[in-house]
């Protein structure tokens, strides 16, 4: 039977696994992970549908419901607040149901009432208290949204978290009201939140070693909390998907152009297998990997739509639990390369189910003889579909695949010019 915690009223935890969990479905839970001085020491901090793991791996979103390892919480870490939010709707129009189990020990239902037209609720705090860790009901609507709540508690958001193109605006300074009993500022007694520049998604997985131009990426903006079409321009952090049973990547140009779209699906046992219609240096051409990953055909076959001045070739990925990764690679294949990517507008799409994630080859330079770009890497996590940003070119002239490696901590290194050379032109001059 669930023990009740009402508004303001707290319980001892055994130090274990909880489960955090909403209603109704489709509820937004986030956690936020603060220092002693009240803030997030960062913005990996900040766990969210578009970054579901802190930063010490002890809280995780995955399904719509929270999980928190008390034993592995970093000790930099005093307190977590747990947060709602809703896309459509007010929580006073549509309700609102918390449960929490602790592993072990029991349930929990926290009662929360007396909501109006707030879309965004604190829930509850779970907090160390003489060596132990407490759980309190706090049941209060926040005024200024998710975006306030994470300003008011340290967090860098980008200003404009909408479906349009990214263009890594400057970190907000501005303070948002906060709802009543919450201080904006720490209290007096407490140092204020550390200054400078937050380090961002820098602990999340993507590719190893320096951009194609010798300098390392920079930390993103801020937390994005778009939702539905976002483009990734320079800059953005990586964006989280729901995992749909099909995910499509699309590549696409201008049309009258000629490129050719392949796929890199490394697997969990290292493996790299090339996807492609067409082939390198021993590898023979394969359009597709068992039934997981089908390459629909180039331009001219397939299912391949066309129109609005643009063409696109599609692969379709399937991601069972065998496959890590897929960089997903746009390669010109006009004859000796009298093209460029930044002629043709090439463009990489990742659509999981009504998400979909776009990457422009927006820094591409007006060279003819760039063949190769890998627009991103798409991830495949246990909590969804995780895209990063990459853009990286080839050298002029080189025909030569990327080469990719699984590292043993997750991430996947992509090398330029470093994999076979494709044996599509008919003059490599």
């Amino acid at each position: 039977m669930s023990e009740m915690i009402g508004k303001g009223a707290n319980t001892a935890l055994r130090g274990g696994q909880l489960r955090i969990s909403a209603a109704p479905a489709g509820t937004d839970l986030t956690v936020l992970c603060l220092r002693e001085h009240g803030k997030v020491g960062r913005d990996a901090d900040f766990v969210f549908y578009n970054q579901p793991v802190s930063p010490d791996s002890a809280v995780r979103l995955a399904a719509g419901e929270i999980a928190i390892d008390l034993a592995a919480v970093s000790g930099d870490t005093h307190r977590m607040v747990v947060a709602a939010s809703a896309d459509t709707g007010t929580f006073g129009a549509i309700g609102l149901t918390v449960r929490i189990t602790e592993a072990g020990a029991g349930e929990y239902e926290l009662p929360i009432t007396g909501l109006t037209s707030e879309t965004t609720v604190l829930l509850a705090e779970v907090y160390r208290r003489a060596g132990g860790w407490k759980l309190r009901n706090i049941g209060q609507g926040y005024a200024t949204g998710l975006a306030g709540l994470a300003t008011d508690f340290g967090i860098t958001v980008d200003d404009d978290p909408t479906p349009t193109p990214q263009t890594s605006p400057a970190p907000s300074t501005s303070t948002r009201p906060p709802a009543a009993g919450c201080p904006a500022q720490p209290p007096a007694d407490h140092p204020a939140a550390p200054a400078g520049p937050p380090p961002g998604f820098a602990t999340m997985p993507g590719a190893v070693g320096p951009t194609g131009d010798g300098h390392s990426p920079s930390p993103p903006p801020g937390v994005n909390f778009s939702k539905g079409a976002v483009t990734l321009t320079k800059g953005a952090g990586p964006v989280l998907l729901e995992k749909a049973p099909l995910v499509r990547l699309r590549v696409a140009w201008a049309s009258g152009a000629d490129y050719e779209a392949y796929a890199l699906v490394v697997l969990s046992d290292g493996k790299v297998v090339h996807v492609a219609t067409f082939p390198a240096a021993g590898i023979p051409a394969s359009p597709h990997y068992s039934d997981l990953v089908r390459h629909l055909g180039d331009r001219g076959r397939g299912d391949v739509q066309r129109g609005g001045g643009r063409t696109e070739e599609i692969i379709e990925v399937r991601l069972a639990p065998e496959i890590v990764a897929v960089v997903p690679v746009a390669y010109s294949a006009i004859n000796n390369g009298t093209g460029s990517f930044h002629k043709y507008r090439v463009t990489l799409s990742i659509e999981s189910g009504a998400d979909s994630v776009s990457i422009p080859a927006d820094q591409a330079k007006k060279s003819s003889w760039i063949f190769t770009c890998v627009p991103g890497i798409v991830y495949n996590r246990p909590e969804g579909v995780l895209i990063e940003r990459l853009e990286r070119y080839s050298r002029r002239f080189s025909e030569h695949r990327p080469a990719v490696t699984l590292q043993p901590d997750g991430r996947v290194e992509v090398r330029m010019d470093k994999g076979p050379v494709n044996q599509f032109k008919a003059d490599r001059t």
